[in-house]
């Protein structure tokens, strides 16, 4: 099961995780805890033994004071009160092959560490913290190691010092178990008492978990984990057990009763039982005798730490410095990283700038070549002031990291521009360029960057682009200021620079970059590529991939719209600025110039359809730079969804986003060819209209030229549609956006687009017909063998609801229901009873044991059944099971034996099958039971995902009753009732109107409409007779339709249509979850646009225009 299903599992029982740790940190102190042997770790067993640690008689244990301090060390880290001024030791019972003691000696009653706390930054950036009960020193165990026919003992481990860090049961969530034990790794690490290697079994952790009610504080039984030495299979562990608890809950109605210890397999990723215990009595502890008490309260006072330097202090600077908090992580895994970094920023005082600039200038295994943090510093000040550019910083940087006498004060002063250079540089370009200065002068301050390349061309790249940037400003302003002394005064001239400063603060966002325009950006895109194209001189154009370093050569990986990846290789030969490109970030547009060559063998990449040939550059222009993205753009689809919708525009380089685009325009494209072939014309109507009865909620759009009147936006293009049939387009579709102001869920949004079509003198087969036709060659001819395509089927309406329970069934498996009011209509048992005298139904549905998978389904799987039963109306949900001898379920002593078999024969049950109940009114038992067929459809994978199942719904009711008692339509008042039923519809009363059946269609793909239409009302005067059988009088009915109603009385041809929804079409072809992601500009699932921020806030004074008034409570 996924995380977020066993997440929304728990939510729906009402559940809390109960979840503890004990962490063993293995100290990496010269010696072993209570001896004189060496604490290394070696390959030849038993080499660092001795009597003590092999447990011999008569020996006796000395203390390792070196165990204690650093014990103490971490103590301090964790914020403990240390109340435990003398410490003691005790032995705990350990009857285990890898000790020979049969004890293990450890702290029980007073141990070093009694208390502290843990506080974690999740990814997220909310915080938690996590209570520790206590952490206590004690010795490992040795190493056992198996052989096929005989387990052997290595004690070179055994003695080892071992601090165990004991948490209270105060950990709600998997991801918090496995951060806390990333925090726990760094701090020991940080404070350099232990490697924490989880590859050598240096840090280790056991996991308890249990499970209880919300808002209740007993503990239940829990199930201990042991021995887990990686953060991904504490997570996959506790996963896999919670479930295991979860299943056992819904199965029983209660706990699981058995304190248990397991183990996790990581090859089968399931948990196995080590044993299984009722008490803790099997970890008896007695004071060991034979170790003295130690009074610790004067090395408490004299060890001192820098807590600044720890995990969550570093994280605490780094995210409120506007770095997001997994980067910040990148610090805090690794003491020495984290130590620089705030040594420096201690100084810098950015947060942000310091941590950019370590990343892009030093490698993750480079800062223990960092030889004094004070010149580094001294650098990234000089950089902070823009003295020296990011070129001159990565190589001063690089030299010194290798040469501890660089003097990188030197290099500066000798590579860097003089500012009076840079002046007469930029005096000279000006002369040289007035048009474009005067265009600055006047506020066009973006044409600076043209300026700063030209400058950059005279003087080389020894001074920030920034600084010439600014330098030009300043220049133009100056003239334009001698022109204007007299004019202003001193004052306002401040005024006026300190406004252009700020001006330029703002602006001042990418780094500056000479603007290239050309008249020619590509001779080839990457999809046109291939072997054939060896030895041609090409030019691309894209967007940076990725950027590999390998010293004198790098690696770009190229991306352009065909989202196909193709390698470009620079060498330094080539590009002097090698060490500059390397840091070009992901999404920089760049235009390269090269010869296509083949690839050595040994560089071949299968996975790319390029893979064997690459560019060998000889030219690159940056085109445009990019900022650090907000999520990584392959990993799009997995990450937050209001981020995406934020930056929709980076979203769009997916490779799986811009398929599903693509393909939608190919779907759309074929239609109108197909339709084009047919004859039809395609047509555009108007978008702001008149109101209409529909059931849906409209928007609506004032007008400041009318007082009080309002337009609204177009649910569907029904009426202009029709009125083209009157006009004589006979056939006629349109690509149609569509609004309706309802809220949004996975398959609905506030506008969508309908293929909308309508065509006279045309029958409902022909329309189907047509229609069926155009379905089928979509999914053949843009989809191909991705689809399992079965015939269209047609089932009527009835038949859908009495077989289904709704008329958009998925038909890509069976369960259907049966109606059996009949046979248990004379029972007493109410809850079958009752529903059926207040003229309600009872249905069934039968599994059988092949559709079980030929195993019952569990206790766990009907509970989850019975919630969404309930979930959809029901008390509950009744069942039956046909075992080999008896008929099982809680309800038989109710509904009689004899009723019990006349089911079971009518539903001609087998053994192993399982008949599910619904009682209810028949909205809510069809309902009801349809949710809880389409839930059993999926857990018990029933469903083939690669089929589509379609078909069409007809002969659905005119008319249906409102909550208040009065007939209004299914589908749309436009409809035409069946021919059988004209007389009936012209001349009907009372309940005889719900017989009426209309010649309306829908078209249903597994388990959604994607389709409805019908044939249509003609004549006025069946249009009139349809308000009429919805309690319309003449005068209402002409406010809704009349204009409709007077166009049907100038010989107005029989027509019909139909729309889809496209959205939803392309949904489902593109196997997505949402409509959402097949739309190039989606709102959330709250109606907003987090693109363009709208619905917006409009100021007073427009609302005021439009003459409208707004009430703020």
């Amino acid at each position: 099961m996924e995380l977020e299903q066993l997440k929304e599992l728990l939510k729906v029982h009402e559940l809390e995780l109960v979840i503890g740790i004990e962490t063993h940190v293995r100290l990496n102190t010269k010696t072993k805890l209570f001896c004189s042997c060496a604490n290394q770790e070696i390959e030849k067993p038993n080499q660092n033994i001795c009597s003590v640690c092999t447990g011999q008689m008569g020996v006796l244990p000395s203390l390792n004071k070196e165990a204690i301090t650093k014990a103490i060390y971490f103590g301090k880290a964790v914020k403990s009160t240390f109340e435990n001024e003398v410490i003691s030791w005790d032995r705990k019972h350990y009857e285990y092959p890898d000790n020979p003691k049969n004890i293990q000696i450890t702290q029980f009653h007073n141990p070093v560490i009694p208390d502290g706390e843990v506080s974690c930054f999740r990814n997220d950036g909310s915080q938690f913290t996590v209570n520790l009960t206590q952490v206590h020193i004690e010795e490992d165990a040795a190493k056992l190691m198996h052989e096929k026919k005989v387990s052997l003992v290595d004690f070179n481990k055994a003695g080892v010092p071992l601090i165990e860090i004991v948490t209270e049961p105060c950990i709600r969530h998997i991801e918090d178990a496995s951060t806390y034990a990333q925090y726990i790794q760094r701090i020991v690490q940080n404070l350099k008492i232990s490697e924490a290697n989880l590859e050598k079994g240096e840090f280790k952790s056991d996991v308890s978990v249990s499970l209880r009610k919300k808002h209740t504080y007993n503990l239940n039984p829990r199930t201990e984990i042991k021995n887990l030495n990686s953060f991904k299979f504490m997570v996959d562990a506790l996963k896999e057990e919670i479930e295991k608890q979860v299943n056992y809950y819904l199965e029983n109605k209660e706990f699981r009763p058995e304190q248990t210890t397991v183990l996790w397999d990581a090859d089968l990723k399931q948990t196995k039982t080590m044993r299984t215990k009722e008490f803790e009595a099997d970890y008896r502890f007695i004071s060991e005798p034979d170790l003295p008490f130690v009074n610790i309260k004067e090395v408490v006072k004299s060890i001192t730490i820098d807590v600044n330097s720890l995990p969550f202090a570093v994280e605490s600077i780094l995210i409120k410095g506007g770095v997001l908090p997994q980067d910040a992580k990148f610090f805090t895994a690794d003491s020495l990283r984290a130590k620089t970094f705030v040594a420096i920023n201690n100084v810098i005082k950015d947060a942000s700038f310091v941590a950019k600039t370590l990343v892009n200038n030093i490698g993750a295994d480079e800062y223990k070549d960092i030889h004094d943090v004070a010149h580094l510093t001294e650098i990234f000040q000089l950089f902070k002031a823009e003295k020296i550019t990011a070129v001159l910083v990565q190589n001063a940087i690089i030299r010194y990291l290798k040469d501890r006498k660089f003097d990188y004060n030197s290099y500066f002063e000798e590579n860097t521009i003089s500012d009076e250079k840079i002046k007469v540089a930029v005096l000279k370009v000006i002369a040289q360029n007035e048009v474009i200065a005067n265009d600055i002068k006047g506020g066009n301050q973006g044409k600076a960057g043209i300026l700063v390349g030209k400058v950059i061309g005279i003087i080389g790249k020894g001074a920030s682009g920034k600084v010439i940037r600014e330098e030009i400003l300043s220049s133009i302003s100056d003239k334009e200021t001698r022109i204007k002394k007299q004019e202003l005064g001193s004052q306002e001239l401040a005024t006026k620079n300190q406004e252009t400063k700020n001006k330029k603060q703002e602006e001042d966002v990418l780094p500056e970059i000479p603007i290239v325009i050309k008249e020619e950006y590509r001779t080839h895109k990457i999809s046109q590529l291939s072997e054939n194209s060896i030895k041609e001189d090409v030019t691309l154009s894209g967007w940076v991939a990725s950027v590999r370093d390998h010293g004198e050569l790098i690696f770009i990986d190229l991306r352009d719209s065909s989202n196909q990846i193709f390698q470009v290789r620079l060498s330094r030969e080539t590009f002097p600025n090698l060490d500059e490109l390397v840091k070009l970030k992901p999404e920089t547009v760049i235009m390269v110039t090269g010869v296509v060559v083949q690839r050595k063998e040994d560089d071949y990449n299968a996975g790319l359809r390029t893979g064997k040939i690459e560019l060998e550059t000889a030219g690159l222009e940056i085109l445009n730079l990019s900022k650090t993205l907000p999520f990584e753009i392959k990993r799009a689809m997995k990450s937050n969804e209001n981020v995406r919708f934020q930056y929709k525009f980076l979203d769009h380089r997916n490779d799986e986003v811009r398929k599903a685009i693509v393909n939608r325009h190919k779907v759309i494209k074929l239609l109108r060819d197909i339709l084009d072939e047919e004859e039809f014309l395609e047509i555009e109507t108007p978008i702001l209209t008149a109101g209409t009865d529909e059931g849906a909620r409209e928007f609506i759009v004032p007008t400041r030229k009318q007082a009080g009147a309002f337009y609204t936006l177009p649910q569907a293009p029904q009426q202009f549609k029709q009125m083209l049939m009157v006009g004589g387009f006979e056939k006629y579709f349109q690509i149609a956006r569509c609004f309706r102001d309802e809220d949004s869920r996975g398959d609905r949004q506030p506008e969508f687009t309908q293929l909308d079509i309508e065509m006279a003198y045309a029958s409902m087969q022909q329309i189907i017909d047509l229609n069926t036709k155009m379905f089928n060659e979509i999914v053949r001819k843009i989809y191909g063998n991705k689809w399992i395509l079965h015939p269209f089927e047609v089932i009527t309406y009835k038949n859908a609801i009495d077989k289904y329970g709704c008329d958009r069934p998925d038909l890509r498996f069976n369960l259907q229901m049966q109606d059996i009011t009949d046979i248990v209509k004379d029972t007493t048992f109410q809850v079958f009873s009752k529903p059926i005298d207040d003229g309600g139904i009872v249905k069934c549905i039968k599994v059988s044991a092949k559709e079980q998978g030929n195993k019952r389904m569990s206790k766990g799987q009907i509970e989850n059944l019975t919630a969404i039963a309930q979930q959809n109306g029901l008390g509950g949900l009744a069942y039956i099971i046909v075992n080999e001898n008896d008929l099982q379920s809680p309800i038989i002593k109710f509904l009689g034996e004899k009723i019990a078999a006349n089911i079971i024969k009518a539903t001609d049950a087998q053994i192993g099958d399982i008949v599910f109940f619904s009682a209810a009114d028949t909205a809510t038992a069809n309902k009801a039971l349809d949710a809880v067929r389409q839930e059993m459809g999926r857990i018990l994978k029933l469903i083939n995902p690669k089929e589509l199942r379609p078909a069409w719904v007809i002969d659905f009711p005119m008319f249906e009753k409102t909550e208040e008692g009065r007939w209004t339509f299914t589908h749309n008042p436009f409809s035409m009732p069946a021919i059988y039923d004209l007389e009936k519809h012209m001349n009907g009363e009372g309940e005889e109107i719900g017989t009426i059946i209309a010649q309306q269609y829908d078209l249903i793909l597994n388990g959604y409409e994607i389709g409805g239409g019908s044939v249509r009302a003609h004549k006025s005067e069946i249009l009139e007779a349809t308000y009429k059988n919805m309690g319309y009088d003449k005068e209402e009915m002409m406010k809704s339709v009349g204009t409709m109603y007077k166009a049907f009385q100038y010989g107005a041809p029989p027509h019909g249509g139909i729309a889809w929804g496209v959205d939803r079409l392309m949904m489902i072809l593109e196997k997505k979850a949402s409509i959402r992601e097949v739309m190039a500009f989606p709102k959330t699932g709250s109606s907003e646009d987090l693109l363009f921020n709208a619905p917006s806030i409009l100021s007073d004074k427009k609302v005021e225009e439009m003459n409208v008034k707004i009430i703020r409570n």
